[in-house]
């Protein structure tokens, strides 16, 4: 088992929209002080199983093998996720999952944007409020911005080979898929670095000019 303290994971396959390449969907995990994990991701306003206004969800699970689970599990909802990869907090940096609780919070409530307040901008957010400002694996977290996408942004997030794998065979079978949003008792807080009057002001991208290009994400070798 991993001494991973958060998980980002990806489907390199979608959304598929018509006239665009491929741009990739992630999702988010993370450590909770007592060991279990939090796990969500933002399906977007279409997903048939969300709330339409950003399909906002999430879970909280025993540990990190059943975090990946959930993902895996997750194709019988249509949303489908294939790779992810360990991040382990930086020496000296003690993660803050209360931080990264509030801003989950936050997020639920947020509508969805395909190019802005997406899957990989709260996905970052959440991430990066839980590291303290990104600090995993001893560099800090990739900044998304319009010039990226969830492939792209995936690929710039530097983890050793081990710890970079395909998440386990899918093993829940088809049932409804309870979209109520667990465990959101931290009163919301939107991050600083989200806040226009913040010296650390991260604006979300805007919708291009010019076509997306396509990025493809090499799979893991396990």
């Amino acid at each position: 088992m991993s001494q991973a303290n958060a998980i980002v994971v990806l489907c390199p396959k979608r959304p598929d929209l018509a006239g665009q390449p491929l741009l990739g969907h992630v999702g988010w995990g993370f450590e909770l002080p007592d060991g279990q994990w939090m796990v969500g991701a933002v399906e977007g306003d279409g997903w048939a199983n969300g709330n339409g206004m950003n399909g906002f969800w999430s879970r909280k699970v025993p540990g990190e093998k059943q975090a990946t689970q959930v993902f895996a599990n997750m194709v019988h909802y249509g949303a489908e996720y294939n790779y992810f990869k360990y991040l382990t907090m930086t020496s000296q940096v003690w993660p803050d999952p209360d931080a990264a609780l509030r801003v989950m919070a936050w997020v639920s409530a947020q509508p969805y944007q395909l190019f802005g307040r997406n899957c990989m901008n709260s996905t970052y957010d959440i991430l990066r409020a839980f590291s303290r400002g990104g600090h995993f694996n001893g560099k800090i977290l990739p900044s998304p911005d319009f010039n990226w996408i969830p492939n792209g942004w995936f690929n710039a997030i530097q983890v050793p080979q081990s710890d970079y794998h395909h998440l386990p065979p899918a093993s829940q079978p088809v049932q409804a898929f309870a979209a109520a949003e667990a465990d959101l008792q931290e009163a919301a807080q939107c991050p600083d670095w989200r806040k226009p009057e913040s010296e650390d002001y991260l604006p979300l991208g805007e919708a291009p000019e010019e076509p997306v290009p396509a990025v493809e994400v090499v799979p893991p070798t396990d």
